[in-house]
């Protein structure tokens, strides 16, 4: 009798051990589940609690009060459970938590025509580094009577920048180049501007489009914190995931630049 009060005295203690344990990893990943890692802040947005800015790196958990400067402030934040989601002010000054746009294209394929280059060069234009740009050689040659160059306003002058290309016809779109007037560089800002191509004295338009030249430090750093939250998952879901950030906070990037930036500073092909 004795005996059988103390199996049942063990085996009661360890069932209520393993529901113990049970319970405390689902209060774990339950909190988890409302935790977030901030990537990037656009605006300015602050803890209300605290009265700290929210910047980079910082962790949110769902519900915290949070003020907003202006409507148009808002933040990404990633879980490695939940994905990745927006922060922005409501109409009644709640703070929404939206899912992130799932938008994983990229800029790719072969540019042989003026269609091509037209749909290739529209919208906001993400350039990592140093962009080569293969163009079809019969359609658009690159030497010193045929070239393409840029078009924009700066100090409410007319600026035209002639575009540098390699030997086997890849047009160069570089940011130093860019953004540097009679040798001297200029502030580099996200303005529209006209693509142009010269060719036997003529000028002919491209389209219109914004490129955009993100700072390689700061977007180093966001790409890590995502890439760091799915650490367990493997190459293609990595770069779907950070396409779509691109595409919602920067700009549609071009696939071969995209998969030479992330090789380069990531090591992932």
């Amino acid at each position: 009798m004795k005996k059988g009060i103390i199996l049942l005295a063990l085996v009661g203690a360890g069932v209520f051990g393993t529901i113990s344990l049970i319970s405390s990893n689902e209060s774990e990943r339950l909190a988890a589940v409302d935790k977030y890692k901030v990537i990037k802040v656009d605006g300015k947005i602050v803890f209300e609690k605290t009265r700290a800015d929210m910047k980079k790196g910082d962790v949110f958990l769902s519900g915290m009060a949070l003020s907003f400067a202006t409507p148009q402030s808002r933040a990404a934040v990633i879980s490695s459970i939940s994905g990745r989601y927006v922060l922005s002010a409501s109409a009644k000054g709640q703070t929404k938590i939206l899912p992130a746009a799932n938008n994983i294209s990229s800029r790719a394929g072969a540019l042989i025509n003026m269609i091509d280059l037209q749909n290739h060069f529209s919208g906001k234009y993400l350039v990592l580094g140093e962009m080569q740009l293969e163009l079809g050689k019969e359609a658009f040659p690159m030497n010193e009577n045929s070239f393409f160059y840029l078009s924009y306003v700066h100090n409410e002058e007319q600026i035209r920048k002639k575009l540098n290309s390699t030997e086997d016809n890849k047009l160069i779109l570089k940011e130093e180049d860019i953004f540097k007037i009679d040798g001297k560089a200029i502030p580099v800002e996200e303005k529209e501007m006209t693509l142009y191509y010269r060719n036997d004295g003529q000028s002919k338009k491209v389209s219109s489009f914004i490129p955009v030249f993100p700072d390689n430090s700061d977007l180093k750093d966001e790409v890590a914190i995502i890439l760091s939250e799915f650490e367990s998952k493997d190459n293609k879901v990595k770069v779907k995931e950070v396409t779509s950030y691109l595409n919602e906070f920067y700009g549609s990037p071009q696939k071969e630049n995209l998969g030479a930036w992330l090789e380069k500073e990531f090591g992932i092909k």
